[in-house]
């Protein structure tokens, strides 16, 4: 399970201190989805950093299977979590490459696996397969924005991770195709735990519960 107790985030601005964040508290269980939705500004950037284990609360505490989640070092906090973001990096790498860079490990059936979940389907556009490069840069092919977010996701989806963190990760994809890929990361969570961030309430539905921030706050 993961745990978030009373997390407060403050950052010091120009105009003065700013609560990003102020006494947000949730839990997620395991193969549980818990959907984080708000507008803009609501926090939730901010909640990801935290969760992801980039940014420190300045109080409150985060716990993963009863564990504080800031008290290892940084290169153990992230062995938690696998996250796909809205902003991701397109390798100038094959697509087996694409995928398995997320770990230390190379296991070719589990990137197969991975890739399919994703909704990649490999035709006449990935000559080599799976070592088919994805850069034109190099001999390689492009891919559409919709496509480069299903590799994104099979990233993620690779990395062996407690919690599978996505944030606003279908931007480039129709609501119909959004809609398949969700269902696709259900059957991905089993007994990881599901953070899926959005300003879509539509996007949420696959969430066994909901919390909605506004101001910094759960509301």
């Amino acid at each position: 399970m993961i745990s978030v107790q009373n997390v407060t985030k403050i950052f010091e601005t120009k105009e003065g201190r700013v609560e990003a964040l102020r006494n947000v508290s949730l839990e997620v269980g395991d193969g549980e989805i818990c959907g984080v939705i708000g507008a803009s500004g609501a926090g939730k950037s901010t909640l990801v950093r935290i969760l992801s284990g980039v940014l420190i609360p300045d109080a409150g505490e985060v716990l993963v299977d009863g564990k504080d989640l800031f008290s290892v070092c940084q290169e153990d906090r992230f062995r938690y979590v696998s996250a796909v973001f809205q902003q991701f990096i397109k390798y100038q790498m094959s697509l087996r490459e694409n995928v398995e860079i997320s770990a230390q490990d190379s296991d070719y059936e589990k990137m197969k696996h991975c890739v399919q979940k994703s909704e990649i389907f490999l035709d006449e556009r990935f000559p080599q397969g799976y070592d088919t490069m994805l850069s034109r840069e190099f001999d390689g092919i492009d891919l559409s924005g919709g496509q480069w977010q299903r590799v994104a996701l099979a990233r993620g989806l690779y990395r062996d991770s407690r919690i599978i963190l996505l944030d606003e990760p279908t931007s480039a994809i129709d609501p119909v195709e959004e809609g398949v890929l969700y269902r696709k990361f259900q059957e991905m969570i089993q007994n990881k735990m599901g953070i899926l961030v959005t300003h879509r309430l539509g996007s949420a539905r696959i969430a066994d519960r909901i919390v909605v921030l506004k101001d910094g706050k759960v509301v």
